[in-house]
């Protein structure tokens, strides 16, 4: 019997790829790039991490699946107004799928105008186990900062909330072990009409 690896290191031959061996992450060669790839209870993502042009090898294409329903409109709306009324400083949010419906779980934290910590981060804790994390940037743009790309190591949803008291939006991505790549919010989030929609570039 193969033992699972952490991280597998492929070349694609066919587009058509098989199914995902790797534990954590698998990195696909391809012609028209590097590509990770991976798969968790509730999501699957496939994207590239570096262009570049290889002959003879097959075309990839990215994409993301979430196996569960949109984040309902009323925990979207929730988690808005709570970021309002956070002021100034950040928030965080935990999401989960469990039980047939999404739970929105607010961490014990650390905030402030420019960072949030949870307090809590042991093996059960939800910020390890959450399947989305959102956080807000009180009125400052959603846009992910440097600190956010050091900070989002998992492999998870991540969001922010921005411009929250002038015109408020959301952004959103996918973050495979420090990799990540922008999706439109709609795809994970039922969005209420005053919520704008940040689009990836």
């Amino acid at each position: 019997m193969k033992i699972p690896q952490f991280i597998e290191y492929k070349t694609a031959f066919d587009a058509s790829l098989p199914p995902i061996t790797a534990s954590a992450l698998e990195y696909w060669l391809s012609r028209n790039g590097v590509f990770v790839r991976a798969q968790r209870q509730g999501i699957k993502a496939c994207f590239p991490i570096a262009n570049c042009r290889i002959a003879s090898l097959a075309v990839l294409e990215p994409y993301f699946q979430m196996e569960y329903p949109r984040v309902p409109l009323e925990i979207t709306k929730l988690m808005w107004l709570l970021s309002e009324s956070a002021g100034e400083n950040e928030i965080l949010f935990h999401l989960f799928f469990k039980t047939g419906g999404w739970h929105l779980e607010v961490p014990a934290q650390i905030a402030t105008p420019t960072s949030v910590t949870p307090l809590i981060s042991s093996v059960d804790s939800s910020y390890e186990t959450a399947l989305i994390e959102v956080h807000s940037h009180a009125n400052m743009s959603s846009e992910f900062s440097e600190a956010d790309n050091r900070e989002e190591t998992g492999f998870r949803i991540f969001a922010i909330l921005g411009k929250l008291r002038s015109q408020p939006e959301i952004n959103t991505r996918i973050g495979i072990y420090s990799h990540f790549y922008s999706i439109p919010a709609r795809w994970v989030f039922e969005l209420p009409e005053m919520l704008a929609e940040k689009v990836p570039t």
